[in-house]
């Protein structure tokens, strides 16, 4: 096999793990009571489901997505969004190492962690409980 064929092979393994650490990260989130997010809640606070969705503006996937989430927030005021670049502490404590992800929260529990791009209709279906996740 010849040297750039390794290179290249290397390079993917890496990334592949990096994305596989990411995902182990967030789902080991699954279970844990949810950290005190009281600041950031506003109408949604007395709602036992919520969905946080954590985002970057300079993020690509996350503007691509930004016209799906607003029309959600339309319907659902458990979508609650999280600018990492403002709450880089709340990101950390829900273990968020990549954007999009998002948080679902039934009472006090987290019940979903989703990392990446998503449809509008698994978001809704989630925000309405229809999935039997947050």
């Amino acid at each position: 096999m010849s040297w750039p064929a390794i290179a290249i092979l290397a390079a993917v393994a890496l990334l592949a793990s990096g994305q596989a650490l990411m995902w182990f990260r967030a789902k080991r989130s699954v279970g844990r009571p949810a950290h005190d997010t009281c600041a950031i809640d506003g109408p949604a606070s007395g709602d036992s489901r919520r969905l946080y969705y954590f985002f970057s503006e300079s993020c690509r996937p996350c503007r691509a997505m930004k016209p799906a989430v607003e029309k959600l927030r339309e319907t659902h005021r458990n979508r609650i969004p999280v600018d990492i670049a403002q709450r880089i502490d709340l990101a950390r404590k829900f273990a968020v190492t990549g954007t999009p992800s998002f948080v679902g929260v039934e009472g006090d529990t987290v019940q979903e962690v989703l990392l990446g791009g998503q449809t509008e209709r698994k978001l809704s279906r989630l925000l309405s409980g229809e999935d039997g996740v947050a």
